[in-house]
């Protein structure tokens, strides 16, 4: 009794924060909280999981997938181009495993968010909900992971959000549920990272018995709050989604997923190996990507999660020489998995930034790119897109686009489309007032669809 006097010190919403942190998290609670209205979207959705890899701080996309060999040294940079397994589609020479797959995967070259200098802050909230947002006046748009936990929810016994680790400084603020309300956050754990409390109790080693006298604590705390007050929409319906809570800390489907000892050694090498055949684990970073691939083989919909630091102002050469490796080893391995396994026609895969990196890089042996918002790339494999496609074009020096310019409104519709949500349907704000899932009217890019 003492403990449960000592939590009725604290009001209601303090006890929610506080009992769902220590027996499950405050983000799954809000994840399942009135996660059961689910609504279908427009037709039968192509792709039942999405996985994205977010490149925080901008990709250079004229030293990966947007070559200029032709170009002059200053703008061309170091890295040569490679032929891929499609003709005439070319790579960085980095990315030598991405070039066996070329036909697997599609590469836009012309969907960007034309923001202006310095207004590169915006951009990840941009591409990840589909809609712009202004310093002030504009609506906090949902991320597309808390869009279909609210329109088409997973199974019961995985979260439908799942973001791996702490995600990148630029998607802090963009990563959750907005006006969806927070039923619909993203479940967020790293069990690559020691200490994280959530996965810790999603273990294998997790004494249920321990479990269970936690979980008939929390009833009757929270049987004793809502006494007091039965008309707090927070508290009304908690029993519900609490025991689905314990229902997802104690399902064998996500417990097994979490477990990376059920994979051999030769694939966890598989996922870290760079360039020069060495490995890099336990690299947390890699192995989220062979996370996702078990969270969708559980039935997660949609994973979503960093890899490195690409805002590169100097030493791009350098820079690019660390990390295009790592990407192209645990990128290549993701696909190949998931194709392997009859996964990738029903997966979608995106790897993406906020933005390019500058045409001109300079020819010293410290040169880098800045910061470019008119023009980048973005790799879509899998769940409707295209493989062995190329999206649109760049000039000589990769600079504007030049060929099927696209806004990101078209880019989020074209995803809503395949995961079979409704970019049209109306969802009501705190505030009582109706708005679309994506506000503008913009064509679906139906060159980069299957």
């Amino acid at each position: 009794m003492s403990v449960c006097h000592e939590f009725l010190k604290h009001n209601r919403r303090d006890f929610l924060r506080i009992g769902g942190a220590s027996l499950c998290g405050v983000s799954m609670l809000d994840l399942l909280r009135n996660q059961g209205q689910a609504a279908s979207g427009k037709g039968g959705p192509k792709a039942k999981h999405m996985i994205c890899v977010w490149l925080g701080g901008g990709p250079p996309h004229t030293d990966m997938f947007d070559m200029k060999p032709d170009a002059p040294a200053e703008i061309r940079g170091e890295f040569k181009p490679i032929d891929t397994n499609v003709p005439g589609i070319q790579v960085g020479e980095l990315m030598p495993e991405l070039a066996k797959l070329a036909d697997k995967y599609c590469v836009i070259r012309s969907v960007t968010t034309m923001n202006k200098p310095g207004d590169h802050g915006r951009a990840p909230f941009y591409w990840l909900t589909g809609n712009p947002r202004l310093p002030s006046g504009t609506d906090e748009y949902p991320m597309y992971g808390s869009t279909v936990s609210k329109f088409r929810r997973g199974p019961a016994e995985v979260p439908s959000f799942v973001t791996l680790g702490i995600i990148d400084v630029h998607t802090i603020n963009a990563v959750g549920p907005s006006f969806l309300g927070p039923a619909h956050a993203p479940f967020i754990f790293d069990p690559t990272k020691s200490g994280d409390a959530i996965s810790g109790m999603l273990a294998p080693a997790l004494e249920t018995p321990a479990f269970e006298r936690n979980a008939d604590l929390l009833k009757s705390v929270d049987k004793k709050l809502r006494q007091q007050d039965q008309l707090d929409p927070i508290i009304e319906g908690l029993d519900q989604y609490q025991q689905t809570a314990f229902n997802m800390l104690r399902s064998p489907k996500l417990r097994q997923a979490l477990d990376l000892s059920k994979e051999p050694s030769k694939v966890i090498e598989k996922y870290t190996r760079n360039k020069l055949g060495k490995t890099r684990y336990p690299s947390g970073n890699q192995l989220h990507f062979l996370l996702a691939r078990r969270l969708v083989e559980a039935g997660v919909p949609i994973v979503h999660f960093n890899l490195g630091y690409w805002d590169w102002h100097g030493e791009n050469f350098v820079a690019g020489r660390q990390q295009i490796p790592m990407l192209d080893a645990s990128l290549s391995a993701l696909l190949s998995d998931l194709d392997e396994r009859g996964l990738l026609d029903s997966t979608i895969v995106l790897c993406l930034g906020e933005m390019g990196r500058h045409p001109k890089c300079g020819t010293n042996k410290n040169a880098g790119r800045d910061h470019w918002d008119y023009a980048q790339f973005v790799l879509a494999a899998g769940g409707g897109f295209k493989g062995g496609t190329i999206v649109g074009a760049t000039d000589k020096h990769g600079s504007q686009v030049t060929d099927k310019f696209y806004k990101i409104e078209s880019f989020g519709r074209t995803l809503y489309h395949l995961l079979g949500v409704d970019p049209d349907a109306i969802v009501t704000t705190p505030a009582n007032r109706p708005i679309k899932l994506i506000a503008e009217e913009a064509p679906i890019i139906k060159e980069a669809l299957a």
